[in-house]
């Protein structure tokens, strides 16, 4: 007889382990009947969180409607005084401040009185006149008022003595304390300038105050005068240059990555000089330290320098963990390039989807217009309610502690009244709402945009005649995700609304943790916070990969995310790795457009036909900051593409043998050789 033989124990164990852990990664993709590249027949996806986010919609307009019915937007937009009247207006049972419509300020609680006129004063402050609730005092001997009018009957509660034992006229007199340290009720006349209807502090004023203070600052306002004036000579080319260079600029870096060993050598670089910051920084710590023990005398304690010989270890470790990692992920990290440049080549043939983001800002414009408009109506709803502020200025420390009018003045200390709104349950409630729709409007149109890019992308990755794919493919995107995916959209950005408006509430229940002086609540509020913060992150990671599942397969959201986790967890390697190389890519390429284009209008304006401006220094540093703006805009498209071609890798990888895989000629090779493992041996891509 032939002798059985029995696997041994072990070998079982192992086997059935590894059986569960494949069932626990779920099953690898199956293409569709017909597969041919993301899906012509698509069905509407999730049309019930369509039809939520339209019924929300609806809801916000019913609870504008209603603000703007009952509120008044002058009162959020106007000034009020010190007791409570709206300047420029008259509001309810309150003075008539139609006359008066500009906010003088009297102290530094930032609260004033309501004037027809903004003071100008050539000397920059005249201390021989006050404006305050006791109107416009002049000093004995001086006839200067800069005919300022104001209805004093408004204030005969805010003319009382400055300091509990003064008189009014003391309290007024250009030589009190409380009206040199901004802390009574009436300030010197002082220069200043409308804006908003509030009667500002000129440059001159400012800096003035800023002396009288103890401050460092100029009283030479000439070199903002001339950065305003060269910024608005030069406005063509900020414009220029910030916007359509940077785009110019943005496809050449991507024509760039195409070379070849251009990207290797960024690649490698960028993880090089991580490598080289940390061993250089233990390095740098561990001879530090050694200098420090020969000193003589020694001006180091050796536990001062045994805490620098501890941190050297520590980013000794972090090096040697840093080049392990590299070791282990080198395969992935050169699939990553890989997919990087198959990334670049789909955005250089859809020219026109780098525009697309200028769609998102209009509809994310037009929406936040609406939305303010809303809000500063809600906002006029509340009731203007007196509170006050404990001051003295000789001991601010000491009356800061009280926080009511009764022990403040019960104390011997001075209380500076102002106001503020007071909302009931309800307009509390709709506010929140409001805040709610900011959230889910906001994502949402941030989730459709990444699906029509995944769609676009997708549909260039799995065609197999790459020629017949240009910017049309854009509309035609465009098109499909607004009629078949807006609902996955509304879903996934209703998760991402939900995260950030309990965080919101955290944000909210900190502000009075705070107030109140319990610690503990404030350290668990904050661990609260740094955990939906976490949440929010990893769920709006999951979000993009269950876009690009949608946009590939027409499958609804629930079941996007699902496949998408799975085939993050049965290749969270090469993700992992990819994600790295992205990231390098993506800020490389921002300092890249950022540098280049600041360069480009710095030489242009240089030149003799160049713009009439004093120096170009102020414009280039604009331009830059507009072209970072655009690098960004750019990058995040950039950035959805790697994603998306990842995904479309994976899944090309999953369900098609080598003859039929729609990966072009450089990438297949390049899977053959480090992505594709044959299917006796299988790579693990799990961590």
């Amino acid at each position: 007889r032939s002798p059985i033989f029995h696997p041994a124990p072990q070998q079982v164990a192992r086997e059935k382990m590894s059986d569960d852990k494949k069932e626990d990664m779920g099953e690898k993709m199956v293409a569709p009947a017909d597969f041919a590249g993301p899906m012509d027949k698509r069905g509407c996806t999730d049309i019930l969180c369509l039809l939520l986010i339209v019924a929300h919609w609806v809801a916000m307009t019913g609870l504008g409607a209603f603000a703007c019915s009952s509120g008044d937007y002058r009162l959020v937009l106007n000034p009020m005084d010190i007791a409570g009247n709206v300047c420029g207006i008259k509001y309810g049972d309150n003075v008539d401040m139609t006359d008066y419509p500009y906010l003088y300020y009297v102290n530094y609680a930032l609260v004033g009185v309501c004037v027809d006129k903004c003071p100008s004063v050539s000397t920059t402050i005249d201390p021989s006149v006050t404006i305050g609730g006791a109107g416009v005092v002049t000093a004995a001997g001086s006839s200067s008022n800069y005919n300022i009018n104001m209805d004093t009957s408004a204030y005969t509660d805010y003319v009382a003595t400055c300091d509990g034992t003064s008189s009014d006229t003391d309290c007024f007199n250009p030589s009190s304390d409380y009206i040199e340290k901004g802390a009574g009720y009436g300030f010197f006349a002082m220069d200043t300038v409308a804006y908003m209807n509030r009667c500002t502090l000129s440059q001159n004023a400012t800096n003035y105050i800023e002396n009288m203070s103890g401050g460092s600052a100029s009283t030479d306002d000439g070199f903002l005068a001339t950065l305003y004036g060269d910024l608005w000579t030069a406005m063509s080319w900020i414009l220029g240059c910030g916007f359509c260079v940077a785009c110019f600029v943005s496809f050449v870096y991507t024509f760039l990555l195409r070379i070849p060993g251009v990207l290797f050598l960024l690649i490698w670089g960028c993880i090089a000089a991580v490598f080289g910051m940390l061993a250089g920084i233990g390095g740098y710590a561990y001879m530090e330290q050694q200098a420090w023990l020969d000193e003589d005398p020694m001006t180091h304690t050796q536990s001062e320098a045994d805490a620098l010989l501890y941190g050297s270890y520590v980013f000794f470790g972090l090096a040697g963990v840093w080049f392990l990692l590299i070791c282990y992920l080198r395969s992935r990290i050169q699939l990553a390039l890989a997919i990087v440049q198959e990334a670049a080549k789909a955005i250089q043939s859809m020219t026109l989807i780098i525009l697309f983001p200028v769609m998102q800002c209009a509809g994310f414009v037009i929406f936040m217009v609406v939305w303010m408009v809303y809000a500063v109506y809600l906002a006029s709803l509340g009731d203007p309610q007196v509170t006050g502020l404990c001051t003295d200025v000789t001991s601010p420390a000491a009356a800061s502690v009280f926080i009511t009018q009764n022990t403040c003045t019960t104390a011997g200390y001075t209380w500076m009244a102002y106001q503020t709104f007071e909302y009931n349950d309800e307009q509390t409630q709709m506010g929140w709402y409001l805040l709610f729709c900011y959230f889910w409007s906001s994502q949402f149109i941030i989730a459709v945009g990444q699906i029509v890019v995944a769609m676009c992308v997708a549909k260039w990755y799995f065609c197999r005649d790459k020629s017949t794919i240009s910017s049309a493919t854009v509309f035609s995107s465009i098109k499909d995700t607004f009629y078949y995916h807006t609902g996955t959209a509304a879903f996934g950005s209703l998760l991402i609304a939900i995260i950030k408006m309990i965080r919101a509430a955290i944000a909210y229940a900190q502000k009075k943790a705070k107030q109140s002086g319990s610690k503990f609540a404030q350290a668990v509020l904050c661990a609260l916070q740094c955990y939906m913060w976490c949440m929010e992150k990893c769920m709006k990671f999951l979000n993009k990969n269950a876009y690009i599942q949608t946009a590939i397969f027409g499958t609804n959201f629930c079941t996007s995310a699902k496949n998408a986790f799975f085939l993050i967890l049965r290749n969270i390697a090469r993700i992992g790795a990819c994600t790295v190389v992205s990231e390098f890519v993506i800020i490389v390429g921002k300092a890249f457009i950022c540098v280049i284009t600041g360069g480009i209008s710095y030489f242009g304006m240089s030149q003799p036909d160049g713009p009439d401006i004093t120096s170009p220094i102020g414009p280039v540093v604009m331009i830059m900051i507009l072209s970072w703006f655009t690098a960004s805009m750019f990058m995040n498209i950039f950035g959805m593409a790697i994603s998306t071609i990842l995904q479309c890798f994976v899944a090309d990888e999953e369900m098609f043998d080598a003859s039929t895989r729609f990966a072009d000629a450089t990438l297949a090779s390049f899977i053959d050789k480090n992505g594709a493992p044959p299917k006796a041996k299988e790579e693990d891509n799990t961590l």
